[in-house]
């Protein structure tokens, strides 16, 4: 298929200069996309956190016939902490969120960042742990 020039008429150069910024990030979630769908592609261990990463250039591009390094899952220590508030805030909101909600995620961001812990991680960085407790089904 022959690459398309074609662009509308508002197109201008930022457009272009923003796109060039973002292009070998969006390829490469194309080719684990297509990957994932077993429609060809190739294991690139690409996420959509690692697209956004990349296209805001906060993290290198590999080149496309390399994948991302593999992710380093923290020690049990750095995990125990949010998962336990996570699993104790299915007890206390449970009944009025049975699903995680955006209410639900800035009620238990705002209880995390008001509260004296010894982890020192921020919401972003504490927030997948938060949620595998809450949904944790014991």
């Amino acid at each position: 298929m022959a690459q398309s020039n074609w662009q509308p008429t508002w197109y201008k150069n930022e457009h272009a200069t923003a796109w060039d910024k973002v292009k070998e990030a969006f390829r490469r979630d194309w080719q684990q996309t297509k990957h994932d769908l077993h429609a060809g592609g190739h294991e690139l261990n690409q996420g959509v956190g690692d697209t956004v990463k990349q296209a805001q250039g906060k993290e290198a591009i590999p080149p496309i016939d390399k994948a991302n390094p593999p992710k380093v899952i923290g020690d049990w220590d750095e995990v125990e902490v949010p998962a336990n508030y996570g699993f104790a805030a299915r007890q206390q909101y449970g009944a009025q969120h049975t699903a995680w909600t955006t209410d639900l995620e800035t009620t238990l961001k705002s209880d995390w960042e008001k509260g004296e812990h010894d982890v020192k991680s921020n919401w972003e960085n504490v927030r997948d742990h938060v949620r595998r407790g809450y949904d944790y089904k014991s």
